[in-house]
């Protein structure tokens, strides 16, 4: 028995009446069906038609002017977009990133809070049997959700549950007008690989293949929520300024781990950084290893950090490194808010991090700068080099190259915050150096 298509999208309540939405259509038969059951519904939905077009077909720019011409002959707003060059190494990727970056666009321009699309069940098996061959995140093993919140917009495809079959008779039935890529018939495509040979074999091992793949998207999104729960309240107690602490990271199961890592790639990066299982893998390998400063490339420029008790994600940023000659009494700035006084007379109201040196002859030039390798300091005790006091300090790996010291020309005098030299309180003169922030 034929499901209703119309029934069945206003019965799934994804949809409420008078609102603005964004329809996804590409001009397939799946979006052009779509379009007509939306169009079709008793909503009073106001309709924005969104097309892209890629130009990587003769047909495209045919189908983008009968796109366009239906839109207006339907009364419903069109928003076009052509792809003017796409010569990346993944054009699928690209291609995705482009379209629905151009419809979150088309959907703030209306003030639209839901995109439409018009994925469904077949696509859902192909996409959860590629991705279980290729491997995934746990969350990605469930397949296409059926409603992803991208910030304040929803992506919504409410025909999910509704197989190709369902949508060509459709088609037949109100004789939907649509447009067929023929590429979609080339094995050169991995997806068409698997619809053409893959499935129609393990279809004829189970015939009730579809409900066994949504049988799985069950309990995958069912233990998804519990881990995402068990997740979040641990980042709760344990997360702070996107810095996770070592010690109650590694008491957690592997999968926790992984999800926290995800977490803090994911926050970090704006989910611009996709990393494999292998990759998170790796990090909790090197979370359990005895060395305390290690980093791991993500890729775009960020890295995975463990530095002493703490884990993080960074974006890995050019720095210069500085060397300000001080010839003077004055304010020196090393940032828009950081800088550095010397002073003949010492001053109240900077009574912390500030350093006394004390002189007989002449004390210009000192240096403001970055620390070098060799850089060593005179203690109490002896002199020892500034990279040793800097690990007995545990100072992180990332900043101690960013550190500014006081040095004259033969040795490191102050490292703000951390160390200072042996001055000999046998001294004549003075100079008073503060570290303002």
């Amino acid at each position: 028995m034929k499901r209703d298509l119309r029934k069945f999208v206003v019965n799934k309540k994804n949809l409420k009446e008078n609102e603005t939405i964004v329809v996804a259509l590409s001009g397939g038969v799946d979006s052009m069906v779509l379009l007509d059951i939306l169009n079709n519904l008793k909503l009073n939905l106001n309709l924005i038609i969104s097309h892209v077009n890629h130009k990587k077909r003769v047909e495209s720019d045919t189908e983008y002017k009968n796109i366009k011409n239906l839109a207006k002959k339907l009364e419903i707003p069109f928003e076009g977009y052509i792809v003017k060059d796409n010569q990346k190494v993944n054009f699928h990727d690209d291609s995705r990133n482009q379209r629905y970056g151009f419809f979150k666009a088309v959907a703030q321009k209306y003030q639209a809070s839901k995109i439409i699309v018009a994925h469904h069940l077949d696509d859902q098996v192909e996409t959860t049997l590629m991705r279980l061959t290729r491997g995934t995140s746990f969350s990605g093993y469930a397949g296409i959700p059926e409603i992803r919140k991208d910030r304040n917009i929803s992506i919504v495809r409410p025909l999910m549950e509704v197989t190709k079959e369902e949508i060509l008779s459709y088609a037949k039935k109100y004789d939907i007008v649509y447009y067929e890529d023929l590429s979609n018939e080339e094995d050169v495509y991995t997806r068409n690989r698997y619809r053409h040979n893959i499935i129609p074999l393990l279809r004829q091992e189970n015939p009730n293949l579809n409900e066994k793949i949504i049988q799985f998207k069950d309990y995958i999104e069912s233990a998804d929520t519990v881990l995402n729960r068990l997740r979040d309240e641990y980042i709760k107690n344990n997360c702070f300024y996107n810095n996770v602490n070592l010690r109650t990271f590694n008491e957690l199961e592997k999968i926790i781990k992984i999800k926290v890592l995800q977490y803090l790639i994911n926050k970090t990066s704006n989910n611009l950084v996709e990393v494999s299982y292998e990759q998170y893998t790796s990090m909790i390998k090197l979370c359990l290893s005895e060395n305390p400063n290690q980093t791991i490339s993500l890729g775009h420029n960020y890295n995975f950090v463990k530095e002493y008790d703490y884990i993080y994600v960074e974006l890995k940023e050019k720095y210069t490194k500085q060397n300000i000659e001080i010839k003077n009494y004055g304010e020196y700035f090393v940032s828009d808010n950081d800088s550095y006084i010397f002073s003949k007379n010492k001053i109240e109201q900077y009574n912390t991090h500030y350093f006394e040196l004390c002189y007989n002859d002449k004390v210009f030039p000192l240096y403001l700068r970055n620390r070098n390798n060799g850089d060593k300091m005179i203690l109490k005790v002896g002199t020892k080099k500034v990279k040793d006091i800097l690990i007995d300090q545990k100072i992180p790996l990332s900043k101690r190259d960013k550190l500014f010291i006081i040095a004259d020309k033969t040795n490191v005098l102050w490292i703000p915050g951390i160390k200072k030299s042996h001055q000999n309180k046998d001294c004549i003169k003075r100079i008073y150096i503060y570290e303002v922030k």
